[in-house]
C-alpha cells in the first residue's frame, strides 16, 4: 500500500500543514516527499508564537535530516507566514543553528504578487493596491488614536488591523512583521529555486516531483480583480497626526462638528457610520486572501485541494476559467468562514452532495473558535457554523482546533500500488 499523510498542526488562529507521501523517482526508486504549506497565526490570539517551536521540532523530526522538498506560502497574512521566522528567533537563532539550514528547503513557492517588483510589472494592480494601502494608512492612524480613548476599539477590528499590517513591528511578537516574515521565506531556498506562482505559471522543473502532479488553480497573474475600488467606503475618521514639535508619537482623535445648517443628529449618525472602518478593513483583508495560492495535488488518482484563504472572488474566477474538478480532499478555506467556502453551484463541482464513487472524501478545518470556555471573536462569524455543517455533510471533517495548541492531527490516504 502507498500512503499519503496530511499533518495539520494546531497553531491557534492560523495554518500549518505538512504533506508527506512516497513516489517513484526518475530511476524507479521509492522516495519520500514532504511539502510544507504556511506556518503562521494571528498575534495576540490565545498564546501567540509559543506554539511554533514544538510544531517546527516535529516537522524536523519528520524530515529526519532530509531536505524539505517544497515550501508553499499561500499569501501575505500573518496567520500564514509568521511561524518560521518566529520559531527561528525563539529557538534556533540563539543556538547559532539557523532553522533554514535545518530545513534545507529545495524549492519555495510564494504567491505571485509577493514578488518584489510585481506591481511595477502590473500597473493596473498597482493602482488599485495603492488605493487600498492609502485606506489602510488612514485606518491605522484612527485605530492608534482610538486605542488611547476609554472606548478603545472592538477586538474584531483590532484583529483585522493586525493581520493586514504589512510593515509595522508587532510589539508582543518578538519584533517580527509581515514583511520580515515574507523576506525570511524568500531566503529558504536558493534564489534560482524560489518562484512566484499563479494560475498559468509554467511549473516545469520548478519542483522535484515525478509521479505526483500539481495544478495551480489560483490566483490570477494579474490581481487587479481582487481589488475592486467600489468596495472602499467613504471615511471621515477625524484624526490629527502629531507634529514634529509634539511630544507624542500617537495620533489623536479630533472633534468633528456639523456644518452650519446641517441637522446634528443626522450628521453624527453619518459620522459614526464613516468611523466604522470595519468594512474597509474587511475589503483589504479579502483582497489579500484572494491572492492565495490554490493548488490541487494529484497522487495515485486522488486529488487533494489546498486553498489558503481564497474567498468568493477567487472561487468565481476559478469557476469561470474552468479549472474546478471533483476532489477527494478539501482544505476548508479561510478557517471556516462563510466567504471562504464557495456557493453550492461551485462547491458541487469539487465536493458533490452525491458521492460518485467509493473513493474517500475528507476535509480539514483549521480555525480557532474559543479561548478555554470563553468565546473569543477573532473575525466576525469565523468559523461559521452553517458553513462547517455544509462541509461536514459532504465529507469526513477533521478539526485540528480540537487538539491542544502545538499538537497535530493526521489525515491518511492509502491506495494499492
Amino acid at each position: 500500500m502507498a500512503k499519503l499523510r496530511i499533518r495539520a498542526y494546531n497553531v491557534l488562529f492560523g495554518d500549518a500543514i505538512l504533506i508527506s507521501f512516497s513516489e517513484k523517482d526518475e530511476k524507479g526508486s521509492d522516495v519520500n516527499r514532504n511539502i510544507l504549506i504556511d506556518v503562521g497565526n494571528l498575534s495576540r490570539i490565545g498564546g501567540s508564537s509559543e506554539v511554533f517551536p514544538p510544531v517546527i521540532e516535529n516537522i524536523l523530526e519528520v524530515l529526519s535530516g532530509n531536505p524539505l522538498d517544497l515550501y508553499i506560502m499561500t499569501h501575505e497574512h500573518m496567520d500564514h507566514v509568521k511561524g518560521l521566522l518566529s520559531a527561528n528567533n525563539m529557538l534556533f537563532k540563539k543556538k547559532g543553528e539557523p532553522l533554514s539550514e535545518k530545513l534545507k528547503t529545495r524549492y519555495t513557492w510564494l504567491t505571485g504578487s509577493a514578488e518584489k517588483n510585481y506591481y511595477e510589472k502590473h500597473p493596473d494592480a498597482k493602482k488599485k493596491k495603492l488605493a487600498f494601502d492609502e485606506a489602510y494608512k488612514r485606518i491605522d492612524g484612527y485605530i492608534n488614536a482610538a486605542k488611547a480613548t476609554p472606548e478603545g476599539i472592538p477586538k474584531t477590528i483590532d484583529n483585522l488591523w493586525l493581520n493586514n499590517n504589512y510593515s509595522e513591528k508587532l510589539l508582543l511578537d518578538n519584533s517580527t512583521s509581515t514583511a520580515d516574515c515574507v523576506d525570511y521565506i524568500r531566503s529558504l531556498s536558493l534564489p534560482e529555486n524560489t518562484f512566484y506562482v499563479y494560475r498559468g505559471f509554467d511549473l516545469g522543473d520548478h519542483h522535484p516531483f515525478g509521479e505526483a502532479k500539481i495544478e495551480i488553480w489560483a490566483p490570477e497573474e494579474d490581481t487587479s480583480d481582487y481589488y475592486p475600488a467600489h468596495r472602499l467606503a467613504p471615511m471621515a475618521l477625524g484624526v490629527t497626526n502629531p507634529s514634529e514639535e509634539s511630544k507624542t508619537d500617537r495620533p489623536t482623535l479630533t472633534e468633528i462638528l456639523p456644518p452650519a445648517g446641517v441637522y446634528a443628529g443626522a450628521f453624527y449618525r453619518l459620522l459614526r457610520t464613516r468611523r466604522r472602518c470595519y468594512d474597509n478593513l474587511l475589503a483589504i483583508d479579502k483582497a489579500a486572501n484572494n491572492t492565495s495560492i490554490v493548488f490541487c495535488l494529484e497522487w495515485h488518482g486522488l486529488k487533494l485541494l489546498f486553498t489558503g484563504d481564497a474567498e468568493e472572488d477567487s472561487w468565481e474566477i476559478m469557476n469561470n476559467k474552468g479549472v474546478l474538478k471533483q476532489v477527494n480532499f478539501l482544505k476548508t478555506s479561510h478557517h471556516g468562514s462563510v466567504n471562504g467556502t464557495p456557493k453550492d453551484r461551485i462547491l458541487e463541482k469539487i465536493l458533490p452532495k452525491v458521492k460518485p464513487d467509493d473513493k474517500p472524501r475528507k476535509s480539514l478545518l483549521s480555525t480557532y473558535p474559543e479561548i478555554g470556555n470563553k468565546k473569543e471573536e477573532v473575525y466576525d462569524n469565523v468559523p461559521d457554523g452553517a458553513t462547517v455543517d455544509i462541509i461536514r455533510e459532504r465529507s469526513e471533517l477533521y478539526e485540528v482546533h480540537k487538539k491542544n495548541p502545538g499538537e497535530y492531527l493526521d489525515i491518511i490516504f492509502e491506495v494499492e500500488e
